[in-house]
């Protein structure tokens, strides 16, 4: 993370104090030590509120509580789906912007298998997952800002078949040109460049997975 402001740095400040609690919290046995580990993400959550918009220290205590434990980088998986033509499947999320189908990986699925339920769920196809194309981290490609450590996993998938169907996550499915991408494309979770590097994946047989 480029820490350019003083609320980058003490939003990193406010993630780091946060991770060393929830990692005690975990392990610690003694009473005395959790009360203060407890107060320590507190300390972290105030500071969150005092470095980031739209947020209180009610609503950030709440997101490190649902995050406890041991704290990892997040992992996403996006399906790279191109037809004949080498156009790439994207699909309009709920926030109205299209995406490469994807999302968090399930805690019981390999990236693999939830490369295929993301893409059976948003875009209606059964898919055979070919190549490991880029393991990439947000910090690096997509959304620096975002709280989270988070690693995409983008898989080269072949279609099987299906078709689109309303859903509760995604309005519409469609093909684009990777030359003419929309407007509206959700960088945060795929980026134009990382949809090229899909496309490029697509003609080399002994692809080396681009891995941060």
């Amino acid at each position: 993370m480029d820490n350019n402001s003083p609320a980058d740095k003490l939003t990193e400040i406010s993630h780091e104090l946060m991770a060393i609690a929830n990692d005690a919290l975990l392990y610690t046995k003694d009473g005395f030590d959790v009360q203060r580990f407890k107060r320590v993400r507190q300390i972290a959550a105030d500071i969150l509120a005092i470095s980031a918009d739209k947020i209180t220290p009610e609503d950030a205590q709440a997101l490190f509580e649902e995050n406890e434990g041991y704290q990892t980088p997040k992992i996403d998986t996006r399906a790279a789906v191109f037809n004949e033509k080498e156009e790439v499947l994207l699909v309009r999320d709920y926030d109205g912007k299209w995406a490469m189908p994807g999302g968090w990986c399930e805690y019981n699925l390999t990236i693999m298998e939830n490369t295929v339920k993301e893409a059976k769920e948003e875009a209606g196809l059964n898919v055979e997952p070919v190549k490991l194309v880029a393991a990439h981290s947000n910090r690096w490609h997509n959304n620096p800002k975002s709280y989270f450590y988070i690693t995409r996993f983008f898989v080269l998938c072949r279609n099987l078949g299906g078709g689109f169907e309303a859903n509760e996550e995604t309005s519409e499915a469609r093909y684009f040109d990777v030359d003419a991408l929309p407007g509206d494309l959700n960088d945060h979770k795929c980026s134009p460049e990382q949809i090229r590097l899909c496309k490029k994946a697509l003609h080399e047989d002994h692809w080396v997975p681009r891995i941060d």
